[in-house]
């Protein structure tokens, strides 16, 4: 089972979308998720996670040591975690495995490495948890990021607030992938997004849709042909290449 570790500011965020449908059913059997609160690893009596930024640079950004103490807390936990596990089992036994799972840990950063869909199956496919770090402000010091060798990666080239968001959008697309969380194994078959292909538009019923406002729109003639050859000539040449 894989297991998401986060790190973030607002964990009031969280699972946000992954609380519903195929999500929130696969959850604790396929996938789960733990998340910390970067305020309780807050320097001082007032918890202070950020400070000013060095070079006069403006806005603040996310403090070092704070990180340091969240990932001493996650480590810590995961290696008691292991250890009891451990324990209560033969320590020969093949499933020993499962309770040393790697962690692969990643800084949501506008820096980074461009998520893309063969990037999110690798990751959905292979035998490790995932620590995601979700900066607010200017981000996180660099040498946090450089010293617990977080990977840097981006969902887009746009701007938000904070990274929680992104962490959900990268959640959702890992977790679907997950092997035993959607049912129908074929429905990957004809997915939306399959070899850098964006797929063709789409219709169902009513064939003829009679709008609000007096119009009569029907679906392309082919589409209801039957003459399947066409329908997948017809499918294909709607399909569109995502420019990498």
């Amino acid at each position: 089972m894989k297991l998401f570790e986060i790190i973030t500011l607002f964990p009031q965020a969280f699972p946000g979308t992954l609380d519903f449908s195929i999500f929130k059913k696969s959850r604790g059997k396929c996938w789960n998720l733990r998340v910390h609160d970067m305020r309780e690893f807050g320097i001082g009596r007032h918890k202070q996670v950020d400070d000013e930024v060095f070079g006069g640079s403006a806005g603040m950004l996310i403090r070092p040591d704070v990180i340091d103490c969240a990932m001493q807390h996650i480590i810590n936990r995961r290696a008691k975690n292991n250890i009891n596990k451990i324990t209560e089992s033969n320590i020969n036994s093949p499933t020993e495995r499962q309770f040393t799972r790697k962690l692969r840990k990643v800084f949501l950063s506008p820096r980074g490495r461009l998520m893309d869909q063969s990037l999110v199956e690798t990751w959905a496919n292979e035998e490790s948890d995932m620590l995601l770090l979700c900066g607010r402000y200017e981000g996180v010091d660099a040498r946090a990021i450089e010293h617990f060798e977080f990977e840097e990666i981006s969902i887009g080239n746009y701007i938000l607030a904070g990274a929680e968001v992104a962490a959900m959008v990268m959640m959702e697309s890992i977790v679907r992938k997950i092997p035993g969380v959607i049912g129908n194994a074929e429905s990957f078959a004809k997915e939306t997004f399959v070899d850098n292909e964006v797929s063709e538009p789409r219709y169902t019923r009513p064939a003829v849709w009679e709008t609000h406002d007096g119009n009569s729109i029907s679906v392309p003639q082919i589409i209801v042909s039957g003459d399947h050859k066409k329908i997948a000539e017809f499918q294909k040449s709607g399909r569109k290449k995502v420019e990498l």
